[in-house]
């Protein structure tokens, strides 16, 4: 396993280099499957969802 996360590192460090700008953006998906962290939201119209914290940067849309 550590030798996986040590080449997922070097690629990272490769292929992305963030600006000053960053931001984390929260993301909300509907998600009907079965796992443990899925949540209700009795308001919304994505009821059953899964929330995600995504970096955005400003050369990047932050996009799903």
């Amino acid at each position: 396993m550590r030798t996986i996360f040590d080449e997922l590192d070097d690629s990272y460090a490769i292929y992305y280099s963030p600006t000053e700008q960053l931001a984390v953006d929260k993301i909300t998906v509907l998600f009907k499957g079965r796992v443990i962290f899925k949540q209700y939201t009795l308001n919304k119209h994505a009821q059953y969802s899964i929330t995600y914290y995504k970096p955005c940067d400003s050369k990047d849309i932050c996009t799903i």
